[in-house]
């Protein structure tokens, strides 16, 4: 073969070529793996950062669920005027409302509020027109005030269980629930007859608005003392005396009721 063998040239040209498109093609590919390699290192980042994203908002949740269990509160604490709304409907469970009852409603209703006696019909008509119910037949309406039914009872208890909702056990300012069921049983005994339905309604709220009966029973007990107290008081003052010993009995009984009533605060700001 002489030097300038053009022929074997063009070959080793074309050798020479073909060697240098498959090392840029291999460089290609090489250079594709590198991408694809990015690629996937990059997403997996992304997929990482996402799970990651993921937990972190999940703790955050289960962190705010549990400060939010935290600060839930054992009992229910009321608006005024809810807590006012089941004293009326109370009073109107058994089928009538005495003076006495009205009188206590209203001595409640102006130690929460001043601005009471100005929507106090409002609250009462709400709360009366939960005592009507249309007929089976569903031609006319009637009153169940005067109709002894189970009907009637579950009717104003569905009311009253609506009233006390789950938000109420997150409210730091109102009325506490133990505070309501003290004012229902003053209500309840506002007269002499203290009805089974306004037993039921009584633990009804208790139980809805996470007071304990034992706590209930406590102030049922308690109420009960202060009562034969004040009944006694006047005994004694009817006799009409002022001697020593009269004036001796009636600061007992005082005393007597100054330590109940500081035991039922206590109890009620537990």
């Amino acid at each position: 073969m002489t030097l300038f063998d053009f022929k074997k040239i063009r070959e080793s040209i074309h050798l020479s070529e073909s060697i240098k498109d498959m090392a840029e093609k291999g460089q290609d590919i090489i250079d594709s793996l590198k991408d694809q390699n990015i690629m996937d290192t990059l997403k997996a980042k992304s997929d990482e950062l996402a799970v990651s994203r993921k937990d972190a908002a999940n703790e955050k949740k289960i962190a705010f669920d549990t400060a939010k269990v935290d600060q839930r509160h054992s009992e229910a604490i009321f608006s005024v005027r809810d807590a006012l709304r089941i004293m009326y409907c109370l009073m109107l469970i058994d089928g009538t409302v005495i003076a006495e009852e009205q009188s206590k409603y209203s001595e409640i209703g102006r130690s929460y509020d001043q601005d009471f006696d100005i929507y106090k019909k409002q609250l009462i008509d709400e709360c009366s027109d939960v005592a009507q119910s249309e007929s089976v037949q569903g031609v006319e309406f009637i009153s169940l005030e005067s109709v002894d039914s189970e009907e009637y009872y579950e009717q104003i208890a569905k009311y009253v269980g609506d009233l006390i909702k789950e938000e109420y056990f997150y409210r730091t300012e109102g009325v506490r629930a133990k505070e309501l069921l003290w004012d229902l049983l003053a209500i309840a005994y506002s007269e002499d007859d203290y009805s089974e339905n306004e037993r039921r309604l009584i633990r009804f709220v208790a139980e809805k608005s996470g007071v304990d009966h034992a706590v209930l029973r406590k102030m049922h007990h308690e109420l009960l003392a202060l009562i034969d107290i004040d009944k006694e008081e006047n005994a004694v003052k009817s006799l009409g005396k002022s001697d020593e010993e009269t004036r001796e009995r009636l600061a007992e009984l005082a005393k007597r009721k100054k330590t109940i009533m500081k035991g039922i605060d206590a109890m009620i700001s537990e």
